[in-house]
């Protein structure tokens, strides 16, 4: 994401349905549930077994999310982590199927994960609430913003801003906000009980709202960047602040069922978020690369955990009636990854992009594909690599202005 997708309507049962949010601030889309599919275990019966992770790492699993099971909503190229969330009492919960957003900045949880904690809503200018309206190209977040401490892995942050989505101290979302598209707050809009945003960047950048008991007003200028919803990776208790190393298996080309992967913070900080071998590629004050697809650049592209499809435009390749591609065979895609025009240092990655007939996909067996991938709106718009890009993968994000052994951020670090 560069934030996270909400999952859209229920597609047919044995379809899946891409979904990209849109980038939250500097950042662009994100990541996608898929829809309606039934199952997710794979067909092999050989269960997978989940690797040990480090202090500062936290298990990535690509599944499909439990409390979706009845409700013809599967969890397509999701990844989920389970984050810790702290009061002021240091009373805390765990919240689990939180979908991994490299497309975003901060965490957004359903205010009913939250039972058992006590997190007032912060105050904004004139003692009134502090809300916020996330927008997606799917519709719209609305919820207070508070402060909390969070559990990553076995590393902690210190107090933060956090989004509670739904919160029942707020009035409804106003016009401004609601105008944005349909209320994607629920765990089957999200395809979880949140999104943690680890991207490139540290504040949000949306749109804040002061808050009485019955109405809600726009605030201009907007909160300072340190009372926004807050990338958490730079506020915790350790020296991996820099960044993340999110690191998924390579999976066959027909598809995977329940899949585990690895989420590292910080970058080059300890032996296991090492990058040696990795290939930078310095981001523009937006978050954007470069990617050439079929020798057409298009610039503002981006790599983003929270897109369940990969999203380009493709010449001579057909789709179904939902701008899916369904190839003939799979497509084997040269594509090449590069620094945008005037961004230093410069730097370009040679890679591949894999494309299959959606309309053959297993979805009722399996969860996790590399080959999904759908047109995006013109020939000229940016390549979105969502989740297939990345496994077989690692992919790191250094955050603006910080240092790591590659250059500073902003920056991707691909091997």
């Amino acid at each position: 994401m560069k934030s996270p997708r909400a999952a859209g309507p229920s597609a047919p049962r044995g379809a899946a349905r891409a979904r990209r949010a849109l980038r939250l601030g500097a950042a662009a889309a994100l990541g996608l549930v898929l829809a309606a599919c039934g199952g997710g275990g794979g067909s092999s019966g050989t269960a997978p077994v989940a690797p040990a992770v480090g202090a500062n790492q936290l298990l990535v699993t690509i599944e499909q999310n439990p409390a979706l099971a009845s409700s013809n909503v599967a969890t397509v190229n999701i990844p989920y982590v389970t984050v810790g969330v702290c009061d002021a009492s240091a009373r805390c919960v765990s919240i689990d199927h939180v979908v991994l957003d490299t497309g975003s900045y901060g965490l957004r949880v359903l205010q009913g994960t939250l039972a058992g904690l006590n997190l007032p809503v912060d105050t904004a200018a004139g003692g009134t609430q502090l809300a916020e309206c996330a927008r997606f190209l799917d519709g719209h977040l609305w919820g207070a913003v508070s402060h909390a401490s969070l559990l990553l892995g076995g590393e902690t942050t210190s107090s933060l801003p956090i989004q509670v989505i739904g919160s029942a101290a707020l009035p409804a979302a106003p016009s401004s906000c609601s105008s944005a598209g349909p209320d994607v707050g629920s765990v089957v809009a999200l395809g979880g009980n949140g999104l943690l945003g680890v991207g490139q960047f540290v504040a949000d950048g949306q749109v804040y709202y002061g808050c009485t008991s019955s109405s809600c007003t726009e605030l201009l200028p907007q909160p300072s960047a340190s009372a926004q919803v807050s990338n958490p990776v730079p506020y915790l208790n350790s020296t991996d602040t820099n960044g993340v190393l999110l690191q998924l298996p390579a999976i066959p080309t027909s598809g995977a069922g329940t899949t585990y992967g690895v989420l590292s913070l910080g970058v080059g900080t300890q032996p296991d978020n090492a990058v040696t071998g990795y290939t930078p590629l310095a981001s523009d004050s937006g978050g954007n690369i470069t990617i050439s697809v079929q020798g057409v650049p298009h610039a503002g592209s981006f790599l983003d955990s929270g897109s369940n499809f990969n999203f380009a435009w493709l010449n001579g390749v057909p789709t179904d009636g939902a701008g899916n591609y369904t190839p003939s065979s799979l497509l084997d895609l040269p594509i090449t990854l590069s620094t945008s025009s005037g961004t230093a240092p410069a730097g370009s990655l040679n890679a591949q992009m894999y494309v299959g007939d959606y309309s053959s996909m297993d979805f009722a067996n399996y969860l996790a594909f590399n080959d999904i991938a759908a047109q995006t709106a013109t020939s000229s718009s940016p390549v979105d690599l969502g989740l297939p890009f990345f496994y077989g993968r690692g992919v790191a994000y250094v955050i603006q202005g910080m240092n790591s052994p590659l250059g500073y951020g902003p920056m991707y670090a691909v091997r």
